[in-house]
């Protein structure tokens, strides 16, 4: 969701969508992402979407941990990455949406 974050999260100084993503694949509890332009914020308690508000710049990404794989998922044990899905090695499919869901 363009011009959305969240209060609270740990801000780490990625600048690109890619290196926030897939810093917040890398922690199990990660909710959603706030990307900015200083950098983002992993959000790993979904209690902190409820303090949403206007964030001029910034762009919120819900974790999807409940969307079902567009594509066969690989029977390596490489993790894999498309512009907003993601593979886990573990297998597990993800999706990042540009907008808020509710879980």
């Amino acid at each position: 969701m363009a011009n959305r974050a969240a209060d609270n999260g740990v801000f780490y100084g990625f600048l690109s969508e890619s290196e926030c993503t897939a810093a917040c694949l890398t922690y199990l509890n990660c909710v959603a992402v706030d990307l900015g332009p200083h950098g983002c914020v992993l959000h790993n308690k979904i209690e902190d979407l409820t303090t949403a508000y206007y964030a001029p710049g910034v762009r919120q990404y819900i974790l999807n941990h409940h969307c079902l794989p567009t594509t066969p998922l690989p029977t390596t044990n490489r993790a894999t990455m498309t512009v907003e899905n993601y593979t886990t090695s573990s297998g597990i499919h993800i999706s990042f949406f540009p907008h808020f869901k509710s879980f």
